[in-house]
């Protein structure tokens, strides 16, 4: 049996996530994940609806003081985000 070209394990998974299309969702799931830890859990918990396309991360708030806050925050926030995923993924908040 010939041996073949080792390759690494991370290398390996990360072909595997993008033939299968898994690697976008890892994404969005990662950017859920690190919104959760910088607005903490009582502002999470007034958060409805999430998504992420195209760079533009949309979030539902249900209390219209919390929203005007995170309004206000969102280029902050955007930053903290990117940082905290050591990526620049997210170019834009939307606060409804």
């Amino acid at each position: 049996m010939k041996r073949q070209q080792t390759r690494a394990l991370n290398e390996i998974l990360e072909q595997t996530l993008n033939e299968t299309g898994l690697a976008a969702g890892l994404e969005t799931l990662r950017i859920h994940n690190a919104w959760n830890e910088l607005i903490g859990e009582a502002a999470v918990k007034e958060c409805g609806e999430r998504s992420f396309r195209e760079g533009v991360y949309t979030v539902r708030v249900k209390s219209s003081v919390l929203r005007c806050q995170l309004d206000m925050q969102k280029v902050f926030l955007t930053g903290k985000i990117n940082a905290l995923l050591n990526k620049t993924l997210v170019r834009e908040i939307v606060i409804h």
